[in-house]
């Protein structure tokens, strides 16, 4: 081979092999969006005590985005606008989309926690932890503390500060299983340890009243009246109003 024609030989060889790896370069930078939809999954981060919400409940909001997406890429998936719709069903507190390098499309989702049950004459819904309502779920009712009389999102945020303090005082053991508001009284709580009310008032000082509360309950035991406590009230500061079944109640 006479060595112009060699020179040419190994050129164009050099030049087709740096044209593969140029493709293959492109090619390799390039699957996350050329790729075809291969699955969708669906993530959904919840307490283990509140299954609210199941994946079924966001396919509506899938497929007004097109979902199954038969056919298409992941580049023809407008991913932001999806999140965006994930976000909007009632029960979603917040979401993520986004694909994998085999195309898969993933859609991580974080439920709603419900922190107590809010009940205004015909209406019920779940309240989150800063008041806000949402409504109930159809897969599962889980044990929560009811609130009623709150036509609020403040008036609910104050009730749900004295649940939590009450679960965690040492006057009221198991907390609080409900609490009721009144413009006249303020609001009225009912423990879980003992059947009886406390005519609670607004929602300040609640390390005195749970302290008065407890004095009297340490009173009524020395009286042996504890098992006919009906109601007390510890809106005053120097005394608790209480009142006791007219008869002690049967063994």
């Amino acid at each position: 081979m006479k060595p112009w024609m060699r020179t040419t030989v190994i050129i164009s060889s050099w030049i087709l092999g740096l044209a593969g790896l140029s493709l293959g370069l492109v090619l390799a930078l390039q699957p996350r969006e050329s790729a075809r939809k291969v699955s969708t999954k669906v993530r959904i981060h919840q307490p283990k005590d509140q299954v609210l919400l199941i994946a079924a409940d966001l396919c509506p909001n899938l497929a007004s985005e097109g979902w199954p997406w038969t056919g298409k890429t992941v580049k023809e998936i407008n991913i932001p606008m999806l999140e965006e719709k994930l976000k909007s069903h009632e029960l979603v507190q917040d979401a993520e989309v986004f694909s994998t390098w085999d195309g898969t499309v993933y859609s991580v989702v974080k439920q709603k926690v419900a922190k107590a049950r809010i009940s205004n004459g015909l209406q019920s819904a779940y309240c989150d932890a800063s008041g806000n309502l949402f409504p109930l779920s159809k897969h599962d009712k889980p044990r929560l503390p009811l609130v009623t009389g709150t036509y609020t999102r403040a008036r609910r945020a104050e009730a749900l500060r004295l649940l939590n303090r009450a679960a965690q005082h040492s006057s009221f053991r198991g907390g609080w299983y409900a609490v009721d508001f009144k413009p006249e009284t303020g609001f009225t709580a009912f423990p879980e340890w003992h059947p009886h009310r406390i005519v609670w008032g607004d929602a300040s000082e609640f390390a005195r009243k749970a302290h008065r509360a407890k004095a009297l309950y340490a009173y009524a035991l020395q009286n042996k009246t504890l098992d006919q406590l009906e109601r007390l009230d510890v809106r005053f500061e120097d005394q608790v109003v209480f009142m006791l079944t007219s008869a002690p109640s049967q063994p």
